[in-house]
């Protein structure tokens, strides 16, 4: 069975396209840390903020296969953001949502799936806010390909939010390089576009939140295999983007697998 990318990193919307199987339970706890001082503006220059925006983010991702061709998945983070003298904390959107196997052999699969994206009754008038404040429903295909070297992993899907929110399409590569028998290194692209059809409106200083922001992010590191537990360490670092910040962080985790 191959578990070794079943799970990407806390800032990836995606899971991976290989289902589990019947009964078996992944559970992933997170820290992201996140900061910038600079952002892209709609033409892409870079600005000063004004602030530090610092993010701080705790999160559970968990996955569990109701039967041989489809798992649940569910994400839930506990932010802590900061921009100058503004703070705020508290549960930020949930995640339900599932995986469902179209086509799968010993060295591929592919799949479809399906999130909602919940507002667990923060404030919208917040500062920096914790998210929109918006239904959310998101869809779209996983591809992933494995072999002794290592495997490669990726998905599209398109994002649509019930208010403001401009939608957006969501992609990613992951891919990862067996080093040794307990190590591999991993190297993810992450691009998000909103689509520009949502109504402008002012968010505050959450620099995640602009009703219509693009951005290109790279993520990079080792992880570490001990049976059933894992560790992954990666660097974060935004390189492209507009209407969201130039940011740089770095994501831990735990990989436990039942």
């Amino acid at each position: 069975m191959i578990y070794f990318f079943l799970m990407l990193l806390p800032a990836l919307s995606f899971a991976s396209a290989w289902v589990r199987e019947k009964g078996e339970l992944f559970i992933s706890p997170s820290f992201n840390y996140y900061s910038a001082k600079d952002y892209y503006d709609k033409s892409g220059n870079k600005k000063p903020i004004g602030c530090t925006f610092e993010k701080r983010e705790f999160q559970v991702y968990g996955e569990y296969g109701i039967n041989s061709s489809t798992t649940l998945t569910f994400k839930l983070p506990y932010d802590q953001l900061k921009c100058g003298n503004n703070k705020t904390s508290g549960f930020s959107d949930l995640e339900l949502g599932f995986i469902n196997s179209i086509s799968r052999g010993k060295n591929y699969s592919l799949s479809y799936y399906a999130n909602a994206i919940i507002p667990t009754g923060y404030s919208i008038n917040d500062n920096p806010r914790l998210g929109y404040g918006r239904l959310g429903l998101e869809g779209g295909l996983l591809l992933g390909l494995s072999g002794k070297a290592g495997f490669l992993d990726s998905g599209i899907g398109y994002r649509y939010y019930f208010g403001y929110p401009s939608s957006q399409i969501r992609s990613y590569i992951t891919g990862g390089i067996n080093i040794y028998k307990n190590l591999q290194f991993l190297t993810i692209l992450d691009l998000q576009l909103g689509l520009g059809d949502g109504k402008r409106k002012a968010v505050g200083q959450n620099i995640f939140l602009e009703p219509d922001y693009k951005l290109a992010q790279v993520y990079a590191g080792p992880r570490l295999m001990f049976g059933n537990l894992s560790f992954v360490a990666t660097y974060q670092h935004v390189f492209w983007g507009r209407n969201t910040g130039v940011g740089r962080g770095f994501n831990l985790g735990l990989w436990l697998n039942f």
